[in-house]
């Protein structure tokens, strides 16, 4: 998968890409010198309906720690800059650092950290970095990558097992024919008397047990 495609693919607009910012009533320069754009920085993704950002990152470029940090400052001036525009309303508590480190052993020590902005790290190829790729694996990480039922496969085994511990279709005729039995409680020397017998506790308990294996 192209990290890049599934972006596009999901409606989300790369605002470093051409004055996509100012469509967006961004001025970049508030986010980042544009006259030394970080070599770390990759996109700033922007959901459809404006209410998520995205900053894709480099994470072989830096520490993982200082990388997070660096961009937490760096959100926080911009949230506090946009503090009374309609832009930042939707954005405030959707902005995410999206990191990408090529080594297979990630430190996610930082997702923890959700002080200004949330920090996904996963692992990614980054030889091409206008064409990320990243394993299958990887993409249920991204909150907005949808997963279709049918990439799953049906365990015919457990749905064999599933149907036998289910009531046939007579026997659900038969209780829904059957008139519920009202739960009564009755206290006795500071005992409670419920109205269930034990062939009832008894079935209850069998039905708990055999769900529980």
């Amino acid at each position: 998968m192209i990290l890049q495609e599934e972006f596009a693919k999901c409606g989300y607009q790369d605002i470093l890409v051409e004055d996509r910012a100012s469509e967006y009533g961004i001025n970049l320069d508030d986010i980042y010198n544009t006259k030394q754009k970080p070599k770390e920085l990759l996109g700033i993704y922007i959901s459809q309906q404006r209410d998520e950002l995205f900053f894709l990152i480099n994470g072989d470029a830096n520490d993982i720690n200082t990388i997070c940090n660096y961009w937490d400052n760096q959100i926080r001036v911009f949230t506090i800059i946009y503090d009374k525009t309609a832009i930042i309303k939707k954005l405030k508590y959707n902005i995410v650092q999206l990191i990408v480190c090529s080594n297979e052993i990630l430190d996610r020590k930082m997702e923890g950290n959700l002080l200004v902005s949330r920090k996904i790290i996963i692992n990614g190829n980054l030889l091409d970095k206008s064409k990320i790729i990243i394993d299958d694996d990887e993409s249920i990480e991204l909150p907005f990558h949808m997963i279709f039922t049918d990439t799953f496969e049906i365990d015919v085994d457990k749905q064999k097992r599933l149907e036998q511990l289910l009531p046939q279709e007579k026997e659900v005729e038969k209780i829904l024919k059957k008139p519920m039995k009202r739960k009564n409680e009755t206290w006795k020397n500071n005992v409670t008397i419920k109205s269930l017998n034990i062939n009832d506790y008894e079935c209850i308990k069998e039905w708990l047990d055999d769900d529980n294996t």
